[in-house]
């Protein structure tokens, strides 16, 4: 399992690393091509669908390091044993959610491949640019599943093996 999340890591890390230097090399071709008068008719487009990618992508990865943004107004009012359970509910929340984005978005794929639906300017099935969508979803649930595992260790630890108390 540790190393199918190590592949997993480095994966991710090297879809982002292109996906912008992608997207940072299109938009630089674009700005050339302007500048003489002419224009790129599928830039935009591929930036829009690499910049999707990215964000789930992302969004997966700022999960494992904890970095997404939360409000703890409420939370800091509460003992530390019910901080730890209810960010343990939570997370298994996010999971559901998650999987409902991910289940959702494969019914959209389907409708796609079966419509031969294809974009405007690239002509490139559109079920890819979608696809962000349920990849991103899975993503972020093994990453979410990755910190609730290590959240009921670290309460089980804590609280059921040592009987701490506040």
């Amino acid at each position: 399992m540790t190393r199918l999340l190590h592949v997993l890591n480095n994966l991710e890390r090297y879809l982002l690393a292109a996906f912008m230097a992608a997207i940072t090399f299109v938009v630089f071709i674009q700005v050339i091509f302007r500048q003489r008068g002419q224009s790129l008719p599928w830039s935009e487009e591929l930036t829009r669908y690499l910049l999707v990618w990215i964000t789930m992508i992302g969004a997966a990865q700022g999960i494992k390091k904890a970095v997404h943004v939360g409000v703890e107004a409420f939370t800091l009012l509460l003992p530390l044993w019910a901080r730890k359970v209810l960010h343990i509910v939570v997370l298994l929340i996010c999971v559901f959610f998650c999987v409902i984005v991910g289940v959702f978005a494969l019914f959209i794929i389907r409708v796609q491949f079966i419509n031969h639906q294809v974009t405007p300017a690239m002509r490139v099935p559109m079920w890819t640019a979608y696809a962000a969508l349920p990849a991103g979803a899975l993503l972020m649930v093994v990453r979410y599943v990755q910190v609730i595992v290590r959240a009921v260790k670290e309460f089980r630890r804590d609280y059921v093996v040592t009987g701490l108390e506040d």
